[in-house]
């Protein structure tokens, strides 16, 4: 099958070389590239920190592997969204890292639990409490400061990556991407089918994807396109990439 792409690099790289591995034709589409806009002189220091939470591997960028900054805050519980965070979280030097249920809801919702049954964790003796700490991109849901808030934990945030939109020219779109259409459109968070939507609305495609169907990564990403599309929308069984991929072979 022809497979579009939207994943940024260099997670959609790695997707593309998988899809060629199953014997599919990757089109790649990237609609963000990631720009880090902190350093870690803008974390703050490891005594106030309870626990680190990072919903993204991109926010990883911020340690040099083995650097003296996450040996700093080696011991630091470090809540991953899911598998391939919680991987780039041990390849920085991270040695207690906790996996998430895949999705921004469910991590906060783990955190929160374990915050509840570990409170040792969030006492500081010589000074303020601590505070669990989100690595935070921009744009963003507040799905994880409204848990927080909601369960009265105490949370900081560090924005440490921003997604800038990528531009492409009508006719790029027209030769490219939809000629021939593609057979699937991978989508890998909410942002994502945002901005595909608006992208092929905008300049007037839509009609070209009246046969392509949606492979996203969770329901709520699913509920950010256009109704009419959400007839073809298939979700992946669980929020991870091998079971998004799985979803392909399941219609081969």
């Amino acid at each position: 099958m022809r497979v579009l792409v939207t994943r940024p690099d260099p997670g959609g790289s790695r997707t593309a070389e998988k899809l060629v591995a199953l014997g599919h034709d990757p089109v790649r589409m990237p609609l963000f590239e990631t720009r880090l806009i902190a350093t870690p002189d803008d974390l703050p220091p490891a005594v106030s920190i309870s626990g680190l939470i990072a919903t993204s591997a991109r926010a990883l960028a911020l340690f040099e592997p083995g650097g003296q900054t996450a040996n700093r805050l080696r011991d630091v519980p470090f809540h991953a969204v899911g598998p391939a965070t919680a991987a780039a979280a041990r390849k920085a030097g991270f040695g207690d890292v906790r996996e998430g249920g895949g999705t921004a809801e469910a991590l906060a919702r783990s955190v929160i639990a374990q915050h509840r049954v570990e409170p040792a964790s969030g006492r500081n003796p010589d000074g303020p409490p601590k505070a669990l700490l989100y690595l935070a991109g921009k744009p963003r849901t507040a799905t994880i400061e409204d848990a927080f808030f909601a369960a009265g934990c105490p949370l900081l945030v560090l924005p440490c990556y921003e997604m800038t939109e990528i531009s492409y020219p009508t006719d790029f779109i027209k030769s490219d991407i939809v000629s021939p259409a593609p057979d699937l459109v991978l989508l890998y968070s909410a942002n994502a089918a945002r901005r595909f939507a608006k992208l092929f609305t905008a300049k007037g495609l839509g009609k070209a994807l009246d046969s392509v169907r949606f492979v996203c990564l969770s329901t709520e990403i699913a509920t950010q396109l256009p109704i009419g599309w959400r007839r073809r929308v298939i979700t992946a069984k669980r929020p991870d990439e091998d079971s998004l991929l799985a979803s392909l072979t399941a219609l081969g």
